[in-house]
């Protein structure tokens, strides 16, 4: 098995259940290394508020990026209090794939993990 120390997870924002970040922690458990969570998110709406200043903005991303991170430590309670370091880090970025490939860059990371989503479509014609 690889020696992956570095590992970055991201983070699915439309579901609770983490399979990416589970399985994580299942290589973290067997090879050890660090683990980040990381969440790209990017709200339209945010930008279209032209009543507010530019401070004003900055305070809802803000607002909006410390609710997730909020969210995320809720999801990894059971790893973080069972001892596994987790570092989680949300981000404002209205393109996600370039956040994480400027993460992976940044940070060095060895492994991503992320989940996939099933596509019946692709499915039928790939496999039939």
């Amino acid at each position: 098995m690889a020696m992956y120390q570095n590992m970055l997870v991201v983070i699915d924002p439309n579901q609770d259940d983490q399979p990416a970040l589970r399985r994580a922690v299942y290589l973290h458990q067997r090879i050890g290394g660090k683990i980040k969570a990381f969440l790209p998110i990017y709200d339209f709406s945010y930008e279209m508020t032209t009543l507010l200043s530019p401070d004003e903005r900055t305070a809802m991303r803000q607002g909006v990026i410390s609710q997730r991170t909020d969210w995320i430590h809720e999801q990894a309670k059971y790893y973080l209090n069972a001892g596994v370091p987790i570092e989680i880090k949300v981000v404002w970025h209205n393109r996600p794939f370039e956040a994480i490939i400027q993460e992976v860059i940044r940070g060095g990371r060895e492994l991503v993990l992320k989940m996939a989503h099933q596509h019946d479509r692709l499915g039928a014609v790939s496999f039939a």
